[in-house]
């Protein structure tokens, strides 16, 4: 009996994918001096993921508004449209404290998300969940008042039309995910909308999709 390769060699190939070491390619950044937003501001915002496909249309159309904010980018690289500049690990917690000790921050906007294909599973929950948690939770104890968080149709599933979705529509529970990356969009969703306090800490999640 002829058994076919392929599958034999795609179970091979998934199993040392799901069991592979995930890349650890980021450090702790050591306490450094943070620059000074302009003397004419304002208003702070503090953006995390501004040169992401996304960040940079979110970024050319803050800077095009009111002209007493200082944007203020998180990330890996630098925003050369940003007023300040602050690399750093989305992951590393204890260094984000710190910015938000530093600044006077009003508003957050999050437009962060590992690379859909060739990640890692853990790096999902890393960046979606536990770093979206962790930047939620030092925002509201800083006194943000606003903090608006770029999701994803992922976060319904992409294993479902969401073209004709709203708000109000029936979410799927938590054990029907087919996906690792849906489900780390959905949880981090989940906790920045459950984060809200009206008047306090106004919070609301977008779903973005390519198309």
């Amino acid at each position: 009996m002829n058994i076919p390769a392929w599958p034999v060699v795609l179970s091979i190939i998934f199993l040392w994918w799901t069991q592979r070491a995930p890349r650890f390619d980021w450090a702790p950044k050591a306490p450094e001096v943070y620059p000074k937003c302009p003397k004419d501001t304002t208003s702070q915002t503090l953006l995390f993921g501004g040169t992401s496909m996304l960040g940079r249309y979110i970024v050319d159309t803050w800077t095009s508004g009111d002209k007493g904010n200082c944007l203020i980018n998180y990330g890996r690289k630098v925003c050369p449209k940003c007023d300040i500049s602050i690399q750093g690990d989305v992951r590393d917690a204890a260094h984000i404290k710190r910015v938000f000790e530093h600044y006077n921050i009003d508003t957050v906007v999050t437009s962060i998300k590992p690379a859909l294909e060739g990640t890692h599973w853990r790096e999902f929950m890393e960046i979606n969940v536990a770093a979206t948690i962790e930047i939620t939770k030092l925002a509201k104890a800083a006194g943000v008042q606003n903090f608006i968080h770029v999701s994803s149709i992922a976060a319904s599933s992409h294993y479902k039309p969401a073209f004709m979705e709203d708000e109000n529509s029936p979410q799927p529970l938590y054990t029907e995910y087919e996906a690792a990356y849906d489900l780390s969009k959905r949880l981090g969703e989940d906790f920045v909308l459950g984060s809200h306090e009206e008047g306090k800490f106004n919070t609301i999640a977008l779903r973005v999709s390519r198309r």
